[in-house]
């Protein structure tokens, strides 16, 4: 058995889950971006609100995964700290997704919005988010902030419930399958940057979306991207709401009435609100299934290659 392959650095790096390694590999790129976006800011004198807290929420993404190493080192077998380490990649996930919509522009310059445009047109022969607007009032505008904003729950439904009922096995299988999605989608955001509609079409939209005080809250929390978003495609609310629906109907069946239409209703939403073209819908829904089928593959050869160096396995490898 080689027990001396990649050094201590790669020793190291083995002894981490594929999730927590992955959420570092991911950091080191989007850190160098944060770093380059801050400093153009600077330089260029441009509005600090065009880059918020960015390196605000990289340091503290860093910040979380020192103490989470910190604490496994100090109490390897506690409750607090498994339970620590079971959630933070996801943390660390949301923190890198909102980084890349500051940076992506000093990734890859090459949009693609206008091809998604093109084909949302090619099929429907109508944009779909300008079609809509007939139906905008306030009161649905509201309803469709509340429908967009269940994302929150619903990618964290199934291993919430699976965490409560204590199947931590499944648990893991579930919250890496989310985790390793939403990574995915960052790979191809970089791949394929693309702003959202309401950027793109802004110029054939009549009608504003006035709502109530969720749709303000909402718009607050959109202020938090700066005007040049470019993480449309493919829509990861699209995505992980399919796969987590997929994940209920493995592992708890019941969930599935509950989930589908706040699924089906998100989906709209997206459309409504102008958040993504129906293309960058159905490029999520082929990410799913694609990362419900690679996590456990993956999952199951970072541990064989942690067994064949004497290191502690993943939790629920098998």
């Amino acid at each position: 058995m080689d027990d001396q392959p990649a050094g201590i650095g790669g020793r190291w790096l083995l002894r981490l889950r594929l999730e927590e390694a992955l959420a570092l590999a991911f950091l080191v790129p989007t850190t160098y971006f944060t770093v380059v976006a801050d400093h153009y800011a600077r330089l260029n004198q441009v509005t600090r609100s065009q880059y918020p807290a960015a390196v605000a929420r990289l340091a503290f993404a860093v910040a979380l995964l020192l103490l989470l190493a910190l604490a496994v080192r100090r109490w390897p077998a506690a409750r607090p700290v498994l339970w620590l380490r079971e959630t933070l990649p996801f943390l660390a996930c949301v923190l890198v997704y909102t980084n890349l919509h500051d940076t992506l522009g000093f990734a890859n310059p090459h949009d693609i919005h206008d091809q998604l445009a093109d084909f949302d047109q090619w099929l429907f022969g109508v944009q779909p988010t300008v079609w809509a607007e007939r139906f905008v009032t306030r009161e649905r505008t509201e309803l469709m902030n509340l429908l967009y904003w269940n994302f929150a729950w619903i990618a964290l439904a199934p291993s919430v419930w699976l965490l409560a009922r204590g199947r931590w096995r499944e648990f893991r299988t579930v919250t890496f399958g989310v985790v390793l999605c939403f990574l995915l989608g960052y790979f191809l955001y970089l791949a394929f940057p693309a702003a959202p509609p309401r950027l793109v079409l802004a110029h054939q939209y009549r009608v504003h979306l006035l709502g109530g005080p969720l749709s303000g809250m909402a718009d607050r929390a959109l202020q938090l991207l700066p005007t040049d978003s470019r993480a449309a495609f493919p829509s990861l609310h699209a995505a992980v709401s399919v796969l987590a629906l997929g994940y209920a109907w493995r592992h708890a069946r019941w969930l599935v009435a509950l989930l589908l239409p706040a699924v089906l209703g998100l989906l709209v939403s997206t459309i409504y609100l102008r958040h993504h073209f129906v293309a960058d819908l159905l490029a999520g829904f082929a990410l799913a299934p694609v990362a419900a089928w690679l996590a456990p593959r993956l999952d199951r050869a970072w541990s064989a290659r942690q067994r064949a160096l004497g290191c502690t396995p993943a939790l629920g490898a098998d």
